[in-house]
């Protein structure tokens, strides 16, 4: 499992889940959101020219060098790409 805290608030946590990833927002300690994601599909979105994964609740959009997290229409957090990029590595 990989997490990354996105403000005092906020925590996204990685953890594998078969042959996918279950992406959860946790707020306060508690699950808000989650999403299951192949690594695949993930690493392609960081690579590609599109500039949004998901729809839902949870969604990732691309801004420059940097990845915005919204969860349920509103965002919550922005992290690097080179952030992602390494919790995806370290889950291969």
């Amino acid at each position: 499992m990989q997490q990354l805290i996105l403000n005092g608030k906020y925590v996204l946590v990685f953890e594998p889940s078969g042959s996918k990833i279950r992406i959860v927002v946790l707020d306060g300690g508690l699950e808000s959101v989650c999403r299951k994601e192949t690594l695949k599909n993930l690493t392609r979105f960081l690579v590609s020219e599109e500039i949004k994964i998901f729809k839902g609740r949870l969604q990732l959009r691309k801004i420059n060098n940097a990845i915005e997290i919204i969860v349920k229409g509103k965002p919550i957090a922005i992290i690097s790409s080179a952030s992602l990029e390494r919790i995806l590595n370290n889950l291969q």
